[in-house]
Order: structure tokens, then sequence, then C-alpha cells
């Protein structure tokens, strides 16, 4: 399997996207360049060599750097060499069907992300002190993540029963008159991009939980953004997450017309219907900080989106941390119902 990694210009040292210039740096003699320099440099060695053809997928890749042999993951697209630490990239796990089209660059750097990670993990009161510890911070890791972004349009029907309720006192009667309506809504709506994760690995429930993502920074793929990252390619065929893009639009076109309905003192459906007349995918790969806790046999994914910012994650929790914490608390409450009266008097 053929790999690629972008080199510096000048010294030939590994290159990274750094998120806060959005440009390509040299941690070896510090130079910088931007993507229009290094599309000039990769046509120019694509020139060189004929377009390779497309190959069976296989485990195993060779480190241009050093030499090495390592094995990856099937669905690992971008990743670095354990051994020299160079960012390597699976050229043809972007090929053909693979080959996203749209992309968002990352926007936080590694130390960004972790310190988010450190101030939410120093919140968890009952986490594993281990998982508080620098070792352990300085296992998030960035990864571009597949997605599917599907632009909808659908045609919603919201049908129900609606109540006004009146009543009033004359003589010594108090009188209440309830009028009954039925309630119809129907409405069409067009939606552009929804996201649903792609990754069999990835959390769904999490992954839409960091979301959204500004589609004002959205822009054509291009391999130079991943290096210096981890990346994936999608195991989750488009058919098979058009239904959760189904399931998602129909929410929100639900939403949308429920929001029409006022002026009764109570309301219930009694049916609803969403039909999702046409939809268009785009494959795409959108940035995320991800560290996977282990606790007992069980992941517990931390999550961070690598645009915005925004955190999501499931804390470990020790059984030994919240017994000892019950523990203090009994013996204050003893302590204060036995001699409360000598603190107190």
């Amino acid at each position: 399997m053929s790999s690629l990694q972008y080199k510096c210009l000048n010294c030939t040292a590994g290159l990274e996207f750094d998120p806060p210039s959005q440009s390509w740096k040299c941690h070896y003699c510090f130079s910088r360049f931007t993507k229009e320099q290094l599309d000039i440099e990769q046509d120019m060695q694509e020139k060189e060599e004929q377009y390779e053809e497309e190959q069976p997928e296989l485990d195993a890749y060779h480190c241009n750097s050093c030499g090495a042999e390592l094995l990856a993951d099937e669905t690992t697209s971008a990743t670095f060499c354990l051994y020299c630490k160079n960012p390597t990239i699976i050229k043809s796990r972007f090929t053909g069907r693979f080959r996203p089209k749209y992309l968002i660059p990352f926007h936080l750097t590694k130390e960004q992300a972790q310190e988010l990670y450190r101030k939410w993990i120093g919140k968890r009161l009952f986490a594993p002190t281990e998982y508080k510890y620098k070792e352990e911070i300085e296992k998030l890791t960035g990864v571009y993540a597949p997605f599917w972004l599907f632009d909808c349009q659908t045609d919603g029907t919201l049908q129900g029963q609606g109540t006004q309720v009146r009543s009033w006192v004359q003589g010594d009667y108090r009188y209440t008159e309830t009028r009954y309506f039925r309630v119809l809504r129907r409405g069409t709506a067009e939606y552009r991009k929804v996201p649903v994760d792609a990754s069999i690995k990835l959390d769904d429930s999490l992954m839409q939980l960091i979301e959204p993502y500004n589609y004002n920074a959205l822009t054509d793929f291009s391999k130079q953004y991943l290096s210096g990252f981890m990346a994936e390619k999608y195991d989750v065929e488009s058919e098979e997450a058009l239904g959760t893009a189904k399931t998602r639009v129909g929410q929100f076109t639900e939403k949308r017309l429920r929001e029409t309905i006022g002026g009764y003192t109570s309301y219930h459906d009694t049916s609803k219907d969403v039909i999702l007349q046409k939809s268009e995918e785009s494959y795409a790969m959108l940035p995320v900080y991800l560290l996977v806790n282990k606790y007992k046999g069980k992941d517990h994914l931390f999550m961070i989106n690598g645009q915005t910012g925004k955190v999501v994650g499931e804390a470990p929790i020790s059984r030994w941390k919240q017994l000892r914490f019950a523990g203090l608390i009994f013996a204050a409450t003893w302590i204060i119902a036995v001699f409360g009266g000598a603190f107190f008097g």
C-alpha cells in the first residue's frame, strides 16, 4: 500500500497542518508554507509519476521517511509512524469513492484541546485519578472523522386536536365550556448539509452533541490538511446513513410545524408524517479531538469539536472515590448529630 507525506520544501522533514495560522509548518527548520505552495509542489511530483491504479486495501504500509513497515486498521487513512513520528497519509484510501468532497480544517491546536480536557476532567469529582495525569491527557488525538452531508427536501403533515376552555360563574354555579378543534399543519422544508456520522467506531449520539460545525469554513478536500492528524475513511454507506438523516430532518420538520400551533388551552397529536422528497449526499471530513478512557473493561469517550471547541464526554467513575466521599459525608453528619450541641450551644 502506498503512502504520502508532505515534506518541507527546504529541509525535507515532515510537515504538519497548523490550525491557528491555517498553514503547514516544519518543526525542524520552522519554515511555513501555504496551500498554494504545496499544491504547486504536489503537481510537480504527480507529473513525474504515472497515475497509480487502484489496488486492494491492505493493512500494511511503508513509512517514506524511515522505511518502517507498519500496520493500520483498514479504515485508518492518515496516521503517524511509530518510529520516526512523521505524519503519513495512505493515498489509496482517498481514491475513487473514498475521496471526500469537503473538509473543515482544524482550528484548535492539540494544546488548546488538552487544556479543555484538563478543565473538563478536573470537574469530575469521582473520575479516577490516573485520568487526570499528564500522560493520559497527552493521549488526546486529533482525528478527521468521516461524515455524510445530506441536502434534503421534506413534505410534512401534522394533525391533532386542540381545545379552548373557558370558565365563568353565574349565580351559585360555575360553568366550564370546552371547544374542540381539528388542527392541521402542512409544509415543505429544505435542509442543507445535514451531518451524519459515517464511522461505526464513533458514538452517533456523542457525534451529534458536538455539533454544530460552522460551514463557512467548509472547503474542498485536500490531503494537505490531514498532515499531522489522524483520519478515518467511512465504513457506513450513504444508503444506511440516509435513514439517520431522514429521522433527523423529520424531527426538525415536525418541530417547525408544531411551533406554528398556538392559541389553544391544550393540544395533542393524532397523526404525523414526514416524507423525504429528495436527497443528495456528499462525503466530508470534519475535525474531532478524541480520547478513549478505558476503565474496568469499558470505554469512556471524550470528544471536542476541533473547530468550535464544544466538549462532550463520558467520565469513568471510581467506586472507591464514591465510597470515600460517602464515608466523609456520613462521618461529618454523625459528628454534627452527636456533638452538634457542644459545637453550636
